[in-house]
């Protein structure tokens, strides 16, 4: 009897940061490369402050607002979680997002969660892969924003409003059928329940039970969708966040006296959006700082000006939030190298600190 041949040896944890690193190096570059910097610096110069720290409280608010919908989701699984619980999870996940590679901060967001709230990890999940659903809905609703808000465009660009709403549509769309499949799960779930058991037979025995078990608790993390009025609340937080983060652009546009109206900020919001979703390496570096220059050159701003315009975007979209998750790590007595390692149960806090009282509980 011939043995059977080994596994493959596990890819390099280099390779598979390569890419991403690769992405922001060249982008880096491109974005550095031809710099006027005494015209940087001017630019820079004749921004004001005031707007700045306006639009940085907004965007710290929306971590506050993203708080308050995750606590609307996570209704349904019983006693209800802290919103400065929630808080912290979302502000840990940020600086986990900008501090390490492959965006670490959608997994640790959870885990922190779970481990606050007491609730099942794979339950979290699922309200956590909802938000994101409703991300698309926030989404699509600036687009529609952007599209009653800005002014007549001439002839010639005609076809960049049409292409705004194409990809609109497209998005919408895409949030219709997530909410669709996901309120499928949650109101059938002993058919739903059913087929997955079918697919779990193709398997070996030995994953059958965790994987069930994985299953009912992500179907108990979309509890929210059978509840007309929960779905309505995030629908509202969602609207709102998106708007919020849309101000704060347009706050952004008064700090740099760019006249510009705020149908393009709602565009830039959008814009962005689809930047940090690009593979890239820890701090957005370079991918966001190319993104919003073309975005601002594309709005008729001069190079200085759209340059240290995504200067300023980037330091009030990624620096206070990250002091404030480092702040959380170090009251939660986490610390990065080991924020994914272990996952948290659902009976005793894997992290036994004294903030991390199960349930809600004061």
């Amino acid at each position: 009897m011939s043995a059977s041949a080994p596994p493959p040896p596990p890819r390099p944890r280099w390779l598979r940061l390569a890419i991403p690193f690769a992405v922001s190096l060249a982008a880096l570059f491109w974005f550095s490369a031809g710099v006027d910097w005494a015209s940087l610096g001017a630019a820079l110069g004749r921004v004001r402050p005031a707007w700045v720290a306006v639009a940085s409280a907004l965007l710290l608010g929306e971590f506050g607002l993203r708080a308050l919908r995750w606590g609307v989701l996570l209704r349904p699984l019983g006693a209800g979680a802290r919103t400065r619980d929630l808080l912290a999870a979302q502000l840990i996940g940020a600086a986990a997002n900008t501090l390490l590679p492959l965006r670490a901060g959608e997994l640790a967001r959870p885990i922190v969660a779970a481990n606050r709230t007491g609730h099942q990890l794979s339950a979290v999940v699922a309200t956590a892969v909802m938000e994101r659903v409703f991300d698309l809905f926030g989404l699509t609703s600036v687009l529609l924003l952007m599209a009653l808000t800005l002014p007549p465009a001439p002839p010639d660009e005609q076809h960049l409003i049409r292409n705004l709403k194409l990809y609109g549509g497209a998005f919408g769309l895409a949030a219709a059928v997530a909410l669709a499949i996901f309120f499928a799960l949650a109101t059938q779930k002993t058919a739903a329940r059913a087929v997955f058991e079918r697919i779990l037979w193709l398997g070996p025995p030995v994953v059958r039970p965790p994987f069930l078990g994985l299953f009912d608790g992500f179907v108990a993390g979309l509890g929210s969708t059978r509840r007309p009025l929960a779905l309505i609340q995030a629908g509202a937080l969602s609207i709102t966040m998106w708007t919020n983060g849309a101000l704060a652009i347009w706050c952004l546009f008064q700090a740099f006296d760019s006249g510009l109206p705020f149908g393009a900020a709602c565009f830039t919001a959008v814009a962005i959006a689809l930047t940090v979703a690009l593979p890239q390496a820890p701090g957005f570096l370079g991918v966001f700082h190319v993104a919003m220059e073309k975005t601002m050159v594309l709005w008729g701003q001069p190079s200085a000006e759209a340059k240290a315009f995504a200067v300023v975007f980037w330091a009030v979209s990624f620096l206070p939030v990250t002091g404030l998750g480092l702040l959380a790590m170090w009251r939660e007595g986490l610390q990065l190298r080991g924020l994914l390692q272990r996952a948290p149960s659902t009976e005793t806090s894997v992290w036994n600190t004294p903030h991390s009282e199960p349930n809600g509980a004061p």
